[in-house]
């Protein structure tokens, strides 16, 4: 393997305050001023001067790497397997969920549904819709309102509940999940339903599913509706003026976190038990900790993201948030099986999650920084070295290398990538929110130059990886290094700029997205107040089934505050 060679910079450390830089928190008035300005002729200079910040370090870094624009890399053929027809077997899939479904007083899973279609004396999938859109619509009077789903078509939904109701009638269901419902962030192509990525202008109906949704569908879900995002996924709150904001279920004056925000607080107020997110630099993972659920972004590829706007992202997975460990796991392989990306990985060479226990938990040596670590709020590293560590038989220090260059880089990729790929925000430019149109305004001085270095930092970054899992099987940190921050009220109408908390909450989870890897955020604990923290695990390329495992065992270990309840979560919905 390649010596990793340190950059000739001053990057080798994770001085956090190197990277908040001294801009205020801009919100209302002060947000759109900011952003005519930025759109007048008098903005050159502040175009100029963030040219600066976030342009120039990668620009003179003269990297003679070769680029790595696709963060793949081949599976080791040893660790895995071909033989997966049993995943689809619905025998399998419910034995696999009665052994590992970790059951709770507040939330129903997959397999408690599964079981009270079984038994149509409980619920039937028809019925259980009709109660869905009573919660959902009781929902929308609260003060202030969940608003988790920005789209609902009952009658889509009630058609494809009564078809599971018949199937479950005449005891042949397509999956456990056949009429299980759930949710799909605005960011995926459904039939019937427009894509319109948080945005305030509508889309044209969708004609046709993505590759997974169409692979869910053929499984038998029942889809409630498309679920609110931070417009354009170009946020880590949630906060959405054109839409409404949907609100954390455990504190609805604290953000939900983004960009998947309805997707995690339809999950986490027990409307449904899982629902599709979209993760380009945290936005599974970030509203999975703020909410207090499990989620999941899979290795780079695995998952089919053609027919959506991620369809030629290099940093981009469509994950999955659950409110348990086993419900992630198995949706995550029904996926990988069902919705594989060819163009990347090959279904031969697969690893599926058949049990959550291969290797002993107790042998698993984690990686983690304790300078990294440090830069967390400080109830935060309270769950972390008191709870969470204790549970690791084996803990060893690593380095990380070049965060600063790397964080630079990940966002040049993303806004290229974005402003390239995505006609529409230039066509309704006048439609987007003032904190859009500024962080796409930094666009403007972007070259092929700053793509082409900032994928060379690529092949830094993944060269680093490869050196820390030769010593280490898992790496354990914090998923962010904040609480999931107070809603500011002028931000509800048009959004907010505050890049010291983009930074604390993306801290530690843009890497993965950065060099394709898989990594997930379970609930550790609950701060005095009640607010959720998350633990975030991640491991090497296609190894889903390690960190699913290291999940399911610390899920089980980790003891929640008996106090604790999520309102409207207790019956089945």
């Amino acid at each position: 393997m390649d010596q990793y060679t340190e950059m000739d910079t001053e990057d080798s450390g994770f001085d956090l305050h190197k990277l908040i830089r001294s801009a205020p928190v801009l919100a209302g008035r002060g947000l759109w001023c900011f952003s005519a300005i930025m759109d007048s002729i008098l903005g050159w200079p502040l175009h100029w001067y963030l040219a600066k910040l976030n342009l120039e370090p990668i620009a003179k870094a003269g990297l003679d790497d070769e680029p790595t624009f696709y963060p793949i890399q081949p599976p080791s053929k040893d660790k895995f397997t071909s033989d997966d027809k049993n995943i689809l077997d619905i025998e399998w899939q419910r034995k696999f969920l009665e052994d590992n479904t970790m059951s709770s007083p507040h939330y129903h899973s997959i397999l408690d549904y599964h079981k009270a279609f079984m038994s149509s004396e409980h619920v039937t999938p028809e019925e259980l819709v009709d109660r869905i859109q009573k919660k959902i619509e009781e929902s929308e009077t609260y003060d202030p309102p969940l608003r988790c789903f920005t789209q609902l078509n009952w009658q889509l939904a009630k058609q494809a509940a009564a078809e599971s109701t018949i199937r479950y009638q005449n005891n042949c269901p397509l999956s456990v999940l056949d009429g299980v419902p759930i949710g799909i962030k605005d960011e995926l192509n459904i039939k019937g339903f427009r894509t319109n990525c948080g945005r305030k202008k509508d889309m044209p109906v969708n004609e046709e599913d993505c590759a997974t949704v169409a692979a869910l569908r053929s499984l038998g879900v029942v889809i409630i509706g498309v679920t609110n995002m931070h417009e354009m996924g170009m946020g880590i709150t949630g906060i959405n003026p054109n839409k409404g904001t949907a609100r954390n279920p455990h504190n609805d004056q604290h953000v939900t976190g983004g960009s998947s925000s309805g997707s995690a607080a339809a999950v986490s107020s027990g409307i449904v038990p899982f629902a599709l997110g979209t993760d380009g630099g945290g936005s599974v993972r970030i509203p999975t900790s703020f909410c207090g659920m499990q989620g999941m972004k899979p290795t780079f590829g695995r998952v089919n993201a053609s027919n959506t706007s991620l369809d030629t992202s290099t940093v981009t997975s469509i994950g999955v948030i659950a409110n348990n460990v086993a419900d992630v796991a198995l949706v995550m392989n029904l996926m990988f099986i069902k919705a594989s990306d060819q163009r990347f990985f090959n279904p031969g060479c697969f690893n599926p999650v058949r049990s959550l226990s291969d290797k002993p938990f107790s042998e698993l040596k984690f990686g983690t920084n304790t300078e990294y670590v440090s830069y967390c709020h400080k109830e935060i590293q309270s769950v972390f070295e008191t709870i969470v560590k204790p549970k690791l038989s084996k803990i060893v220090e690593i380095e990380f290398r070049e965060l600063y260059m790397s964080k630079i880089a990940h966002m040049n990729i993303i806004l290229s990538e974005t402003s390239q790929n995505q006609q529409v925000w230039r066509d309704h430019y006048d439609t987007l929110t003032y904190q859009t149109k500024i962080i796409f305004s930094t666009c403007k001085r972007l070259a092929l130059d700053h793509y082409m270095q900032s994928s060379a930092q690529k092949t830094r970054a993944i060269r680093m990886f490869k050196s820390i899992f030769e010593e280490v099987d898992l790496i354990i940190t914090p998923t962010t290094a904040c609480l999931p921050k107070r809603i500011n009220p002028n931000s509800l109408t048009v959004g907010e700029l505050d890049e010291e908390n983009v930074l604390k909450t993306m801290w530690f989870v843009y890497l993965a997205n950065f060099c394709g890897l898989p990594a997930m955020s379970i609930n550790a604990g609950y701060t005095p107040s009640g607010l959720p923290v998350g633990l975030m695990l991640t491991a090497p390329w296609w190894r889903e089934d390690l960190l699913i495992s290291a999940a399911k065992h610390l899920e089980t270990e980790l003891k929640k505050p008996s106090r604790f309840h999520c309102p409207d979560s207790q019956k089945m919905a």
